[in-house]
């Protein structure tokens, strides 16, 4: 059921084991209100009123995102590939250390990985990021292999390749 308040048009879905009410912003600025089949609308009307400035702030949010296709995963992991394997390559004989593996996989959250076993794992993502940061990446995991952990002697392996590696750092944010 669409319904109109002030200026907001949202959709209204009612469910049956739901006890409290709800107001989403989708990524295309529309709005939905999920709420339990006994609300009375005025109370749902109000709860609209008292969110119209948070409803208009989220629809102007959305709206300012590019809604861009989602990236080939497969050009994304040639392009990582390509970048990262050389990268590795020319680190782990100044490091002087060897991974069993090297894997590339897309994630959301986590750029590299490296397991008990000296097994790498990078974000396919990092072909899309500056080449300083993508060499911080790589030399961090490398530093996994010699330290298990974020260490004070971790850091210190890291810094020992890469001084500026605070700044770089940075270019995560």
């Amino acid at each position: 059921m669409t319904l109109t308040h002030r200026d907001i048009d949202f959709t209204l879905k009612r469910k049956r084991f739901q006890k409290h009410t709800y107001i989403r912003v989708k990524s295309d600025g529309s709005i939905i209100v999920s709420t339990g089949v006994l609300t009375l609308k005025s109370t749902i009307y109000t709860l609209v009123s008292s969110k119209y400035t948070w409803i208009k702030k989220q629809q102007k949010r959305v709206s300012k995102t590019t809604h861009q296709p989602p990236p080939n995963k497969t050009y994304l992991k040639e392009k990582a590939q390509n970048i990262i394997l050389p990268l590795i390559e020319k680190w782990s004989t100044i490091m002087i250390v060897s991974p069993t593996h090297i894997g590339f996989r897309y994630n959301k959250s986590r750029w590299g990985s490296c397991s008990w076993k000296n097994r790498l794992n990078f974000n396919t993502r990092l072909a899309t990021m500056p080449p300083n940061f993508i060499e911080y990446v790589v030399v961090h995991e490398l530093a996994h292999i010699r330290h298990k952990n974020h260490s004070q002697d971790f850091w210190a392996e890291v810094e020992k390749f890469l001084p500026d590696y605070k700044e770089r750092q940075k270019l995560i944010k």
